[in-house]
C-alpha cells in the first residue's frame, strides 16, 4: 500500500507534453522541450518568446498550459474546458456568422448542413470565399452536395487554376452568392492540421485518460483542439475520431 501511495504521489505532479507552440528550453540540460517530454513542477524553463507555450496533461490532474510569467517564472494554468458545439442545419445569417468566426478547425474535408430556406445552393446560388495569395485576391467557389450541404475541402481550397498552392493559415471571407448579388457572411481562418501530428497529440491525451469513457475523452480532445487549433466542426471531428481511434460518444 505504501508503494502504491508513493507512486500515486509521484504521478500527481508529473505532466506529459502534448504540444509545443514556440520554443521552450529545459534550463538544467539546455535541451529543447518537445512533444512527449515529461515536465515536473519546479523544473526551470526558458521561454524564448513571450508567446511560447506548451499543452501538458496529467492522468490525475488533467490538462494545463505552461507559459512564461512576467518575472521569468513558469505559469501552470488550467486549460480551457468551455466548449460549444451544435448539431443540425445552420438556418440563418446569424447562425453562419457565429459558426464561421475566428480559427476554424477542419480535418481534411467537411460537409456542413445549411438551411435551404435562406441559403439554397445550386448553379446560381452558392457560397464562395476570398483570400489573398501572392498579392492577388483569389475567389474560390465552394462545392455542395445533396441535402444542401456546404463542402469545405483542403485540396480544393488551396488550388488555383488547377494547381495546388501551399496549405497555410489564411484569413478568408465567406460570401453567399444569390443571383446577381453577394452577401458577406463573416471572416474566419480555416485551420487544416497535419494529420500524423494530430494523431500523436490525441493519442497522448487518450493514454493519460485511459480510464475515462469515450464521451469524456471526446470532450477533453475537443476542448484541447479548440484551445490550440480552432473551433472544430462536431461531425467532422466525430467522424475522424471514430475512424482513427474507434471513439464514439
Amino acid at each position: 500500500m505504501d508503494m502504491d501511495r508513493a507512486e500515486k504521489l509521484a504521478n500527481n505532479d508529473k505532466y506529459k507534453v502534448i504540444r509545443l507552440d514556440g520554443h521552450i528550453i529545459f534550463q538544467r540540460t539546455n535541451s529543447d522541450m518537445k512533444k512527449g517530454d515529461i515536465f515536473l513542477p519546479g523544473t526551470e524553463l526558458s521561454f524564448k518568446t513571450q508567446q511560447s507555450r506548451a499543452a501538458v496533461i496529467s492522468s490525475l490532474k488533467g490538462r494545463f498550459v505552461l507559459s512564461a510569467s512576467e518575472k521569468g517564472q513558469t505559469k501552470i494554468l488550467p486549460a480551457a474546458n468551455n466548449i460549444s458545439s451544435r448539431s443540425g442545419a445552420l438556418i440563418n445569417l446569424l447562425d453562419l456568422q457565429k459558426h464561421f468566426d475566428g480559427n476554424y478547425l477542419i480535418i481534411e474535408e467537411m460537409a456542413l448542413e445549411i438551411g435551404d430556406q435562406n441559403f439554397k445552393m445550386g448553379d446560381k446560388n452558392f457560397f464562395y470565399v476570398s483570400y489573398a495569395h501572392d498579392e492577388e485576391t483569389i475567389l474560390k467557389k465552394l462545392a455542395y452536395t445533396e441535402g444542401n450541404k456546404l463542402v469545405i475541402s483542403k485540396t480544393d481550397l488551396f488550388k488555383i487554376d488547377g494547381e495546388p498552392i501551399p496549405v497555410e493559415e489564411k484569413e478568408m471571407t465567406l460570401y453567399y452568392r444569390k443571383g446577381d448579388g453577394s452577401e458577406k457572411i463573416n471572416t474566419f481562418t480555416p485551420v487544416f492540421p497535419e494529420l500524423e501530428e494530430l494523431k500523436d497529440e490525441v493519442q497522448i491525451i487518450l493514454d493519460e485518460f485511459s480510464d475515462k469513457d469515450d464521451a469524456q475523452k471526446i470532450k477533453e480532445i475537443t476542448a484541447y483542439l479548440s484551445e490550440f487549433y480552432g473551433k472544430p466542426n462536431k461531425e467532422n471531428l466525430g467522424n475522424w475520431l471514430a475512424e482513427s481511434f474507434d471513439l464514439k460518444p
